[in-house]
């Protein structure tokens, strides 16, 4: 099978000031997932943002997003409602990133997310990271948990890509849904892992 058969989607966790990440998730068949690049930025406009995350996707073979799960704060409007939101200017063209709305909801954003790193039957977990998201990697250790709140995290730490994983697990992704070619074994999920790893490794 070839990697570009398998269905990818994005997540984003919008900054300015504070940096902002974006993941991108690829679905495998099997109900296991893995996040195979992220992208961090921080003081760039909306258009370099979105010019950014679709230039990652053209280096690394990326024909389309299923979606783009954001912050639902990107969808909210200045000046009364007359101005243009940041989702806004990442759908339209000449971006024309597939936006959608993010669940914002915490407590069940943080279970999802430490439902995905359990392990499946198969004794992998649900989720794996690659190895160049350095930024995702070094974050997950170093969260905290909320000082009166043990289920949410302190968002005073770095958390910003934690919150674009967080919306990618509460996006209800589902697994690319393909035939499989007579050659490939039902149980092939470990063979499309290392695709998805040659592939990062040959973009690196």
């Amino acid at each position: 099978m070839k990697r570009s058969d398998l269905e990818v989607f994005g997540s984003l966790d919008w900054g300015y000031n504070a940096p902002g990440c974006f993941l991108l998730w690829v679905c495998l068949t099997d109900w296991h997932y893995h996040i195979l690049a992220e992208y961090k930025f921080q003081r760039l406009s909306v258009y370099d943002v979105g010019h950014g995350i679709k230039k990652r996707l053209n280096d690394l073979g990326v024909g389309r997003l299923r979606y783009l799960v954001a912050d639902p704060a990107c969808w909210q409007h200045t000046g009364a409602g007359r101005g243009e939101a940041i989702a806004e200017t990442l759908a339209r063209r000449p971006i024309g990133l597939p936006m959608k709305k993010g669940d914002n909801d915490r407590l069940n954003g943080w279970q999802r997310v430490h439902e995905l790193f359990r392990l499946a039957p198969d004794g992998r977990p649900w989720l794996t990271i690659d190895e160049s998201c350095t930024y995702l990697r070094r974050t997950i250790p170093a969260a905290r948990s909320d000082k009166t709140d043990a289920d949410d995290l302190d968002t005073n730490g770095d958390d910003h890509a934690l919150d674009a994983l967080r919306y990618g697990a509460m996006s209800r992704p589902s697994p690319t849904r393909i035939v499989l070619d007579r050659g490939y074994s039902p149980k092939s999920a470990g063979a499309l892992f290392a695709k998805a790893r040659e592939a990062a490794e040959a973009a690196a």
